[in-house]
């Protein structure tokens, strides 16, 4: 079988992106996507890009982590006066039964993603690999998200994900997240991918760094999941089960 393994965030820092490139260079990451949005994107593209030719290189279009590339002027559904995005706790707080647990304005969602793959080309010289969305979603960002794949030309992750039967993403705290098992759960297969033509696992590698844990709940996880991407317990169960690691440039 072919299997994409993923690791999400590529850029939501920079301890983030030492463990991404880390989980690329020592271990079975195939697939990255960058937030375009942050303000050191262009300087960690300068870190993978050695490795561009190894693996497909995406987008995680974001619209609750970091700051706004149109600002509160342009986008003001999406992002505080200061220009920051609510986070997906502000904003599932804003969907109500009133709005159809929706409340993001579609014209201003699709304008922010747009200037975020238009940020990605700028800084990296090329188009993403693939479009996949960042933690918080509504209809509304999933439709501006397919509407922003078939514009560029870009294959949406979404296409080739299934229904999760599960998650090693217990741990709420800090300590909890520690006990997660990332790799117990891929290799005693949990979510029942042996057997079939295409598997698809999303990973969040990562170091840990201040802005780390000022932008995200999502964070001890991360350094459990490079373990285990990284582990020689996983490199052996890809090669006793006969599994080509893929990116998405090779589908």
């Amino acid at each position: 079988m072919k299997l994409l393994i993923q690791s999400d965030d590529y850029g939501m820092t920079r301890a983030v992106s030492q463990g991404i490139i880390h989980a690329i260079r020592n271990g079975v990451v195939r697939n990255t996507g960058l937030f375009a949005n942050m303000p050191w994107a262009a300087e960690v593209v300068e870190w993978i890009r050695p490795y561009l030719d190894e693996i497909a290189f995406g987008i995680d279009l974001n619209a609750s982590t970091g700051p706004s590339l149109l600002g509160y002027d342009k986008v003001p559904n999406l992002c505080h006066e200061n220009g920051m995005f609510y986070t997906s706790r502000e904003n599932r707080a804003k969907d109500t039964a009133e709005n159809d647990f929706d409340h993001v304005d579609y014209d201003q969602v699709f304008a922010e993603f747009e200037a975020q793959v238009e940020k990605f080309i700028e800084i990296v010289g090329k188009k993403p690999d693939y479009v996949h969305g960042h933690a918080y979603g509504t209809k509304t960002t999933i439709r501006a998200r397919k509407a922003i794949a078939d514009k560029y030309g870009i294959k949406l992750t979404a296409d080739y994900r299934k229904p999760a039967k599960g998650t090693w993403y217990i741990g709420k705290t800090i300590e909890e997240q520690l006990q997660n098992d990332p790799l117990g759960y891929i290799t005693e297969d949990r979510e029942g991918i042996l057997g079939d033509e295409l598997g698809y696992i999303i990973t969040h590698c990562g170091y840990c760094d201040k802005e780390l844990f000022d932008l995200s709940s999502f964070s001890t996880c991360r350094v459990k999941d490079l373990e285990a991407v990284t582990s020689e317990k996983m490199k052996q169960w890809i090669k006793d089960n006969n599994i080509e690691l893929v990116s998405f440039n090779q589908l």
